[in-house]
């Protein structure tokens, strides 16, 4: 014991004592100071812990708020859901609500329209029924003065004052047929107005002078051109119009066409051949003839005071396959345009296209222009005052000379390929047309087709330099190049619708009954010295004259000037009244010689020359009432010929039988062989003095007409 406490002693030695407690009091210190640190962290720490628990516990609040705000949401979107499948019901009926009732308008319209032309020709018809009661009781007084024995001064007076009182009469009367006498007499200018599917052009002439003016002087120093193009340009909304004529064809935007041959709308064109309009086809032609007639009007009223009104006769040319109905419609646009005071007034008159070209260069044969061909035949009948009979023979095709400009763009296609010209069209749509315009203005009258080394400059980069910003290298090359189009490049692009005509000019030669002593050509296409000379090469050994108006391209428009400067000077009233016969009796069977192509036993004699009867004796008919049946022509088959009969039988089996007689053949052309299922529509129309047969190809709505006399006792 003794021995360990001295060794106790020996470890700590009296004089490190002091030093060993104190080491261990600041030993014990620094452990007390840490264990208060850890303390107050601790309680930091679990008041941030606290903290965090009531920050997680707002957090799963606001959470549960939000979902339950979501679920209110989606229950929301349901409903408006449900709400928008009702509303898009409810929008489909109303749609279709709405359609059905456009149908009905439309209908209605066009049922009022309708009734008011049946409106519009039951006054005609009651004004010539008047007319013809005032004739009929002169003739009557007249004929109640005949029947005395003899006749003295004083009798031939009374004629005198009967025939003085019944134009008085007429003149006076407001209900009578449009007055000539009367009326028209106040005139001091006559305007023609050749309104075409393409161009349009006006002429017009002072009365006293007759001194004959043709406009070449347009809008927007447009000068040195007869006509202007038939185009017009819309508003946004196809409400306005914002520009007509040429310059409808500039300015051109993106997603903006101009609207363009309305006019084919009227007339027997099929449905697939009419073009789609944005606006109704009576708007746009109504806007054209506004816009064409206040520039009328600037034109000829601005000197001497002249009412347009009072003072001015205007004569509208038309297709003469227009209807009734047809002319009902235009009067009627005519009207809407402002040209005319009243619908029915005197002071609008219309004519054929056909009739005023005659008028203008004694009679027309063939009328080409850009999109028909029309070939007629009309006879002179006596020149004091001048008088064209009826047509004899028709033809009328739809086919133009725009199959050149279709042409002259295929070619730049080939050579710059389809891409270039497409973005030609979409990004310079004007300088495309000048440039085509151009070719085809200068072609057609400068290539004759004799010089075989004729060829035509094209220099692209000059005309269309806005290409170069969208073309590769390989056709900016070409471009940098003259583009030389070469004598077999035109005659290509020529030759079809030149041969197409001269084709169409052979059927009408054979058609003719009479020999034809002169063909003239009139139109846009018949300026091409080529087509010119391809006619007289062709036809000179057989027509003796054929011949060319000094301006082919404004000869309907002055025609029209010169038939209504007729119509008051002559007082010539070229679509008079006419006696109508009701209804009559036939005297013969009517009918064709037609080839059977089938096995059975159908010759006469080894002829095949069956009769195909289309309207027997007897039959009651009334005025140009139309007996027809359609045929079948072979799939290679590129003309036929229709031979006409008749007999006093009333059963008919050949056409070589006893008694049977030809009243004449007609003449078609048939080379559209790449359309199927041709069928041709052949008939026989009975007119108050003539027979016309007609044969019309339902596929491209070509015609063909000629006309006979009755055989002498079915007259």
């Amino acid at each position: 014991m003794t021995n360990e406490f001295s060794n106790s002693e020996n470890l700590f030695p009296a004089y490190n004592q002091h030093e060993v407690v104190e080491k261990l009091e600041t030993g014990f210190k620094k452990l007390n100071d840490k264990f208060i640190n850890l303390l107050e962290e601790n309680q930091r720490i679990k008041q941030h812990n606290k903290n965090l628990q009531e920050e997680n516990q707002d957090i799963l609040r606001i959470n549960l708020e939000l979902n339950e705000k979501n679920q209110e949401i989606s229950r929301n979107n349901l409903e408006s859901n449900k709400k928008y499948q009702e509303i898009s019901r409810n929008n489909s009926n109303l749609i279709r609500i709405n359609n059905d009732l456009k149908v009905k308008l439309q209908a209605r319209d066009k049922q009022i329209e309708k009734l008011q032309n049946d409106l519009n020709l039951e006054k005609q018809k009651n004004k010539e029924i008047q007319r013809l009661e005032v004739i009929s009781q002169n003739l009557e007084k007249n004929l109640k003065i005949l029947e005395v024995d003899e006749i003295d001064i004083n009798t031939i007076n009374v004629f005198k004052e009967n025939n003085e009182q019944t134009n008085c009469n007429i003149n006076k009367n407001p209900t009578t047929a449009l007055n000539y006498s009367k009326g028209l007499d106040d005139i001091r200018i006559v305007v023609g107005l050749d309104f075409g599917v393409t161009y349009s052009g006006f002429a017009y002439c002072h009365v006293i002078d007759e001194n004959m003016h043709t406009n070449d002087n347009w809008p927007w120093g447009v000068t040195g051109q007869f006509r202007t193009n038939t185009v017009l340009r819309y508003d946004d909304e196809f409400n306005n119009v914002l520009y007509w004529g040429a310059r409808a064809l500039k300015n051109r935007k993106q997603n903006s066409e101009p609207v363009k041959l309305f006019n084919l709308y009227l007339g027997d064109l099929p449905d697939n051949l009419k073009p789609k309009l944005p606006i109704d086809y009576k708007k746009a032609i109504t806007d054209y003839l506004r816009e064409i007639g206040m520039f009328i009007k600037e034109k000829i009223c601005h000197l001497d005071g002249f009412d347009y009104f009072e003072d001015v006769l205007l004569v509208l040319t038309i297709p003469a396959e227009y209807s009734e109905m047809d002319k009902v419609i235009m009067r009627q646009c005519v009207y809407n345009a402002d040209l005319i005071k009243d619908r029915d007034s005197e002071k609008l008159q219309f004519t054929t296209e056909s009739k005023a070209t005659a008028l203008n260069c004694t009679f027309m044969f063939v009328d080409c222009g850009k999109y028909t061909t029309n070939l007629t035949t009309r006879k002179l009948v006596r020149n004091d005052p001048l008088h064209i009979d009826k047509v004899t023979v028709q033809i009328r095709d739809f086919y133009g000379s725009r199959l050149i400009n279709e042409e002259f763009i295929k070619f730049l296609r080939e050579r710059l390929g389809t891409c270039t010209i497409d973005l030609l069209k979409e990004n310079n749509y004007e300088g495309l047309q000048y440039m085509v315009k151009k070719f085809y203005r200068r072609i057609t009258r400068s290539f004759t087709g004799d010089d075989k080394k004729f060829n035509y400059e094209l220099d692209i980069l000059y005309e269309a330099p806005i290409l170069l910003r969208h073309v590769s290298e390989e056709i900016k090359e070409i471009m940098g190049e003259i583009i030389e189009i070469k004598y077999n490049d035109i005659k290509k692009m020529f030759d079809p619708i030149v041969d197409r005509i001269i084709r169409l000019i052979h059927i009408q030669l054979l058609n003719n009954k009479e020999n034809c002593s002169t063909i003239f050509l009139t139109g846009d296409f018949c300026v091409s010295k080529y087509l010119q000379n391809r006619i007289k090469e062709e036809f000179s050994h057989q027509v003796n004259n054929i011949s060319v108006p000094a301006l082919p391209e404004v000869a309907v428009v002055r025609g029209a000037v010169i038939y209504g400067l007729s119509t008051i000077l002559y007082g010539t009233e070229f679509d008079g009244l006419k006696l109508v016969i009701s209804s009559r009796l036939l005297k013969f069977t009517y009918g064709i010689q037609y080839n059977w192509k089938s096995s059975d036993d159908l010759t006469h004699n080894g002829k095949n020359c069956k009769f195909k009867t289309l309207v027997k004796r007897d039959t009651e008919i009334t005025p140009d009432q139309t007996f027809s049946f359609n045929f079948k022509p072979g799939s290679k088959q590129i003309s036929e010929s229709f031979a006409i009969y008749y007999t006093q039988k009333y059963n008919i089996w050949y056409c070589d039988e006893p008694g049977v007689k030809r009243l004449g053949i007609l003449n078609i052309d048939l080379s559209d062989v790449q359309l199927d299922s041709r069928s041709i529509n052949f008939g026989l129309t009975f007119g108050q003095y003539e027979i016309i047969a007609s044969a019309r190809n339902e596929r491209n709505r070509q015609e063909h007409m000629a006309t006979f006399c009755y055989p002498d006792d079915d007259f």
